[in-house]
């Protein structure tokens, strides 16, 4: 991903004022901004939970003044100002959500240009401060409380449009962390998709497949907690499936995972439906499944943790989970010929 910032700035949404500050201004694009902005861009893009978006039909602040700012550089600091006020008017029908900086920048990546909107809320950060005590130096810790977010930290909240004119599939990519952790139907959680961008979030392969390798591992873990222990063996079953089926049939991976077991088919699709799976076949995300799936995680119950490669967790001559006649499991690790401390 190559990330080129052409213009960028920063206004203040005090939640305790009755108008945001609005720069009057755009930031100088120094090699230090730059780097700091290239990098949050390409973090929140990359971040697992990124999500494609469509806006909603109709009238649309964001829309409309985003791709005016694409393909008219003299209006970029005026179409900044009115996404503050539109971002600080969502703000305001939710007396829990703190106040922010926002940064608005346009950037260039393969060709295409976007316009990246980025809330930066507040994180606590500690500088030094440095006194002179009569003939001596006195340095001491101070708080920062309304630092922004380091390159290094995640931007819980933030949306990069695409001009308009040029979609294909979809306008703008959405984080939004607030949504995955809380209530969807907390105001809270929603205000920045629905109240500030007016927009929905897409169902793609990737969010299907990421869905369905989630939501199964959920649904797993509540039937064993209810005394259904054989359905853990259906976990080894996930995995294969996700590496190695083009295609994913919600109603073929039932029947072979559950056989006979009608109780579980019908438990199973209601539970993948409720979560978002709506539908009875998907195609897999062969790229996310490379990146996340390459290495199979096991928490045991016991406070161990294991990390094993994908090829060894399904190579029985070298790792294997057996179940004991109490209920219970035991991993082997086989063919060892050498054990470091790291």
């Amino acid at each position: 991903m190559s990330i080129n910032v052409k213009k960028a700035v920063i206004h203040v949404l005090n939640k305790e004022a009755n108008e945001p500050l609005l720069n009057g201004y755009e930031l100088e694009i120094t090699e230090d901004l730059s780097i700091f902005l290239e990098k949050h861009i390409t973090k929140s893009i990359s971040d697992d939970e990124a999500r494609k978006g469509r806006f909603k039909e109709g009238m649309n602040i964001i829309q409309t003044t985003s791709s005016r700012m694409i393909h008219e550089e003299d209006y970029f600091l005026e179409g900044s100002k009115d996404i503050a006020r539109q971002l600080f008017k969502a703000m305001k029908t939710n007396s829990s959500i703190s106040s922010t900086d926002l940064i608005v920048c346009t950037y260039d990546n393969e060709d295409e240009v976007y316009v990246a909107i980025l809330k930066m809320d507040y994180t606590t950060s500690y500088i030094h401060e440095i006194e002179m005590d009569q003939d001596d130096f006195k340095i001491s810790i101070k708080k920062q409380e309304i630092s922004l977010p380091g390159p290094g930290q995640k931007i819980q909240k933030c949306a990069f449009v695409r001009d308009n004119y040029s979609r294909e599939d979809f306008d703008l990519i959405i984080l939004d962390n607030q949504i995955n952790n809380k209530n969807d139907e907390e105001p809270i959680a929603q205000f920045f998709l629905n109240t500030f961008l007016s927009a929905e979030l897409m169902m793609d392969s990737r969010t299907y497949t990421k869905l369905f390798k989630k939501e199964t591992e959920n649904w797993i873990r509540e039937k064993a907690k209810e005394g259904d222990d054989h359905v853990e063996d259906i976990r080894e079953l996930v995995i294969n499936t996700i590496r190695q089926e083009d295609e994913i049939d919600l109603t073929t991976f039932s029947q072979n995972a559950f056989g006979a077991k009608q109780y579980l088919h019908e438990d199973f699709k209601a539970a993948m439906q409720e979560k978002g799976l709506d539908v009875e076949k998907f195609e897999v995300d062969k790229e996310w499944v490379e990146k996340k799936l390459c290495k199979v995680k096991l928490k045991i119950d016991n406070g161990i943790e294991v990390v094993v490669d994908y090829d060894i967790f399904n190579d029985k001559e070298r790792f294997e989970i057996l179940k004991n006649p109490d209920g219970t499991r035991s991993i082997i690790i086989k063919n060892i010929s050498s054990i470091f401390e790291k």
